[in-house]
């Protein structure tokens, strides 16, 4: 597959990626932005007292698919 140059928007602004997918160009922003570790059980303690609901993820629809046939 054949790399394309993807625009990024985020929280401080768009950003150029050059990747084979849209998945890559959004995971090599997403790195460089935010951290992620396994939430300890203090983290979870201390978070569900505060307010914050517990988020279920859910897959996105596969775009890429159809880019690919369009091209």
């Amino acid at each position: 597959m054949a790399d394309r140059i993807y625009i990024v928007h985020g929280p401080q602004g768009a950003r150029l990626v050059k990747a084979g997918m849209r998945q890559q160009a959004l995971s090599h922003v997403a790195n460089s932005t935010f951290n992620i570790r396994v939430a300890s059980q203090d983290d979870l303690v201390q978070a569900l007292t505060a307010g914050m609901k517990i988020e279920q993820y859910r897959a996105p629809e596969q775009v890429e698919l159809i880019e690919s046939v369009a091209s």
